[in-house]
C-alpha cells in the first residue's frame, strides 16, 4: 500500500502553530516512508473564510521547507480537485447513494424546529442534543410532495444502534466508541453544501488517504466518521490524534493567548529562520529518542518513526525556540545573514546615511548573538541614536569609582584626540596605552571607556565598538559626559 496522507487546512485564518505541526509530522511520516504528502482545502465553511486564508497556508507551509507532492496547484494528479467547494457534486452523489440504501434521509425540519427539539431536550436534562429522528418516519409519498413543493431540507445519516467502533490509534492505542452516543447527524446542509464529517470521509477514500494524523480536536468527530465508512464498506485509514500543544504555563495553546505569537506569518516577519521553526516543531509531541536538539530537515526525515509520538502535551517554549533560532542564524552564511538583518535595518534607520561597507562591519558583529531578524534594530541602536544620559548602572559605576574614573577618561581622551588612523589596532594600542600610564586594567579600565565612549556598560569588542561609533561621536560624547 502507498503511503499517502493529507494536511487539510480550512482557510478560515492564518497557518497557526498547531496546524503547522500537523502539517510537518505528516510530511515527515510521507516522506520517510517515501509516500505521498497531499494539502487538500477544506473551505465549506464559506462565512468563515478569509479572503487570503488559502494563500497563506500553502505559502507558509512552502516556507517551511515543507515540498507538497498533490494540492490545488499542483499539475497532472488524478486525485483532484483538492478544494472541497468543487467537490460537491461528488459529495451530493454518496449522499443519494446513502438515501437510495436507506442510510440516510431528507430532514425538512427548520431552525425554528430545531430550536424548540433542543429547547425541550435541555429541560428534561438530555446530557446532549441528539435529532429525534422525526424526519426518518416520514412516509415516501410524504418525502416526494415536499420534495415537489421545494421544501427546504437537508440530508441525515442513520445512526446505528449500539454498535462499537474501536480505533487503534497511532497515538493513543485502542479508543472506543459507542454510537447510541450519536444521534441522526447532518452530511449535506440545506445550502447544499456537505458537513465536515461527511465530506472528510469521501475525499480521503477517493484520494486513497492511508494515514490520517491530526489534532486531538478531531478525536470527537471520528466515530461518526466511522459510521460513513462502515455504510459504504470502505476500509478506514489508520489514525493517529497528536497530543496537544500548551504554553509555558501548561495551558492549551489558545489562539487568544497574547502570552506568544500563534501564526507562523508572524515569526516570518519578525526573521525566524524556516529551518529553525521546522526542527523546533518537529519535537513538539515528537521524541526522537537522541540527546540533541537539533536536526536538519534531511536527519528528522531518516530518523521519522510514528511509534515515537508523546503521549503527553508538548510544550512551546519560546527560550527554545529562541535558542534554535539564534543556532541557525550563527551557521548562516554571511551573505545570508546580512540578507536576512539587511531589510529590518533599512526599515528602521537611513542606510544611505552611512557608507554600506559600515552597516556590514556593525551587522557582522551581532551574527553570533542575533535571536531573531527583527532583534537586531535594537542591538544596533547605540550606534546610530546618540544618547547622552547614562543609565542608573552607569552612574553609579562611575560615581563608585570616581577618581579611577576621572583619570582613565582623561588619559583616553587626550590620546584618542590625537589618533589619527582610525582602526581596531590603533584603538587598542590607546587602550593600553592608558592602561600603563594609569596603571589601571581590567574591569575600572575597560567599563570606565565603555561607558564614557557609548553609555552602555556592556556590548560588542571594546575597539571595535570604538571604530564604529565614530572619532567625531566619541569625542563629544567624552565631552559632554557628567557624573
Amino acid at each position: 500500500m502507498e503511503i499517502r496522507v493529507r494536511y487539510a487546512p480550512s482557510p478560515t485564518g492564518y497557518l497557526h502553530i498547531g496546524g503547522a505541526r500537523t502539517a510537518i509530522f505528516n510530511y515527515l511520516f510521507a516522506k520517510h516512508n517515501n509516500g505521498k504528502f497531499i494539502v487538500r482545502i477544506e473551505d465549506t465553511d464559506i462565512a468563515r473564510n478569509v479572503a487570503d486564508g488559502i494563500a497563506s497556508q500553502l505559502n507558509n507551509l512552502r516556507w517551511l521547507g515543507l515540498e507538497i507532492d498533490e494540492t490545488i496547484d499542483t499539475k497532472g494528479s488524478k486525485y483532484g480537485p483538492y478544494q472541497q467547494t468543487e467537490r460537491l457534486d461528488i459529495y451530493r452523489h454518496y449522499a443519494n447513494k446513502l438515501i437510495d440504501e436507506n442510510h440516510a434521509y431528507h430532514c425538512f425540519c427548520t431552525p425554528k424546529i430545531l430550536e424548540a427539539m433542543k429547547k425541550a431536550q435541555e429541560k428534561a436534562k438530555v446530557p446532549a442534543f441528539k435529532y429525534d429522528g422525526r424526519c426518518a418516519k416520514l412516509s415516501p409519498s410524504e418525502v416526494n410532495k415536499k420534495l415537489q413543493n421545494k421544501v427546504a431540507f437537508a440530508i441525515r445519516l442513520k445512526s446505528p444502534k449500539h454498535r462499537t467502533f474501536i480505533v487503534n490509534d497511532i497515538v493513543r492505542g485502542e479508543v472506543s466508541f459507542n454510537s447510541k452516543d450519536i444521534g441522526d447527524f447532518v452530511i449535506i446542509k440545506t445550502n447544499g453544501i456537505a458537513t465536515y464529517n461527511f465530506a472528510v470521509v469521501i475525499d480521503d477514500y477517493l484520494m486513497k488517504i492511508s494515514h490520517v494524523f491530526r489534532g486531538a480536536e478531531h478525536l470527537s468527530n471520528t466515530p461518526r466518521q466511522l459510521i460513513v465508512y462502515d455504510y459504504f464498506k470502505w476500509s478506514a485509514p489508520k489514525f493517529g490524534h497528536l497530543t496537544l500543544i500548551t504554553n509555558q504555563e501548561g495551558k492549551k495553546l489558545s489562539k487568544r493567548d497574547g502570552s506568544l505569537m500563534q501564526f507562523i506569518e508572524q515569526y516570518r516577519n519578525e526573521g525566524y529562520l524556516p529551518e529553525a521553526l521546522f526542527n523546533f516543531i518537529s519535537l513538539l509531541g515528537w521524541n526522537p529518542h537522541e540527546e540533541r536538539e537539533i536536526f536538519s530537515k534531511a536527519e528528522l526525515i531518516k530518523i521519522f518513526n510514528s511509534d515515537y509520538f508523546s503521549k503527553s502535551p508538548g510544550m512551546f517554549d519560546i527560550k527554545k525556540l529562541l535558542w534554535v533560532n539564534n543556532h541557525y542564524i550563527k551557521e548562516l552564511p554571511e551573505a545570508k545573514y546580512l540578507d536576512l538583518v539587511t531589510p529590518f535595518v533599512k526599515k528602521a534607520y537611513d542606510w544611505n546615511s552611512r557608507p554600506e561597507t559600515w552597516w556590514k562591519e556593525l551587522l557582522l558583529i551581532y551574527q553570533k548573538q542575533l535571536m531573531y531578524g527583527a532583534e537586531i534594530t535594537q542591538l544596533i541602536k547605540f550606534f546610530l541614536e546618540n544618547k547622552t544620559t547614562l543609565t542608573k548602572d552607569s552612574q553609579e559605576f562611575l560615581k563608585n569609582n570616581s577618581t579611577s574614573s576621572q583619570l582613565v577618561i582623561k588619559a583616553f581622551s587626550q590620546k584618542i584626540n590625537q589618533l589619527d588612523d582610525w582602526n581596531e589596532e590603533k584603538i587598542h594600542d590607546v587602550i593600553n596605552q592608558v592602561k600603563s600610564e594609569t596603571k589601571i586594567s581590567g574591569k575600572l579600565l575597560f567599563m570606565t571607556i565603555r561607558i564614557a565612549c557609548s553609555r552602555q556598560t556592556s556590548g560588542p569588542e571594546l575597539p571595535k565598538t570604538i571604530k564604529l561609533l565614530g572619532k567625531k561621536n566619541i569625542l563629544t560624547n567624552i565631552k559632554d559626559l557628567k557624573f
